[in-house]
């Protein structure tokens, strides 16, 4: 499971250096993309869990700071999901330049293609997590 982690993450850096106008930000806009589709699958997982296995016991995580509910689920999301996954991001590969010997290592993978599969059944998964959640 480490291994295709750390090959998803070397392709989302190549995805992220050679971006056109992201290219002078790619540390950033990999832990972004990465953060993105990862958070699409822990929300498929959360769902599944909260709707179907244990009902409703997890909704002691969610935060209700706004009236309007789709600023909420942004703001959920963002909060559990998307900045503990970026700053994972951050300490595992960038800090250090640990991921100059990880690109060695996995040369091959050093392309979009793993990321770009990656990131597409992610999107994939939104779709099903939308069917999952009976209270859009």
């Amino acid at each position: 499971m480490k291994k295709i982690y750390y090959k998803i993450m070397i392709s989302s850096i190549y995805t992220a250096q050679h971006n056109g106008f992201m290219s002078d930000i790619w540390k950033f806009a990999s832990g972004i993309y990465f953060a993105f589709a990862t958070s699409i699958y822990l929300t498929f997982i959360y769902l599944l869990l909260n709707n179907y296995i244990i009902k409703n016991k997890l909704n002691f995580l969610i935060l209700q700071i706004s009236s309007v509910k789709h600023y909420n689920s942004v703001l959920n999301i963002t909060l559990y999901l998307i900045t503990p996954i970026m700053l994972l991001h951050y300490y595992l590969f960038l800090s250090g330049d640990k991921y100059k010997a990880l690109i060695k290592q996995y040369k091959k993978q050093y392309s979009k293609k793993m990321f770009a599969w990656y990131f597409m059944l992610s999107f994939l998964v939104l779709f099903i997590c939308l069917f999952l959640n009976p209270n859009v």
